[in-house]
């Protein structure tokens, strides 16, 4: 199973994070596609070349964050696309997780994660909406 992997980036101060998380996926089988805005081409060709990964890279000209997305959407060539934000550090198998997740949710449009958030001056994780009672609840009974 092939997987695309959407990143839209504005600014690309952080992707050097994200593509390293990638390349030290235990899953091979995906493609990044990276819609860039505000950045320099060369930087984002030489960041892609340095992790030895299969990017594609397209520039955006015109348009917001949805219009990212459906660019990186018209590009991919994956099974099952994953959207993800150019700040990210994947851990290992987080593509494997995906794919065990579309596997066993077949009727299912889209799957997302929870994230986590870790300061990083204090190496504390910080809580986020899906620690809270109301949103615990909620998924218990839905």
């Amino acid at each position: 199973m092939k997987v695309s992997i959407v990143v839209p980036s504005k600014g690309c101060i952080y992707l050097r994070y994200l593509l390293r998380g990638l390349k030290s996926q235990s899953y091979p089988f995906f493609e990044v596609i990276l819609v860039f805005k505000d950045c320099d081409l060369r930087v984002v060709e030489s960041l892609c070349h340095g992790y030895s990964l299969n990017c594609v890279v397209i520039e955006q000209r015109e348009g917001y964050f949805t219009y990212a997305l459906n660019l990186g959407k018209r590009e991919a060539r994956g099974d099952i696309t994953i959207f993800t934000d150019d700040d990210v550090i994947p851990l290992q198998k987080w593509i494997e997780r995906y794919i065990k997740l579309h596997t066993l949710y077949k009727h299912v449009a889209g799957v997302c994660s929870r994230d986590i958030y870790i300061d990083l001056g204090s190496a504390r994780l910080l809580p986020i909406p899906d620690d809270r009672l109301e949103v615990k609840l909620y998924r218990f009974f839905h």
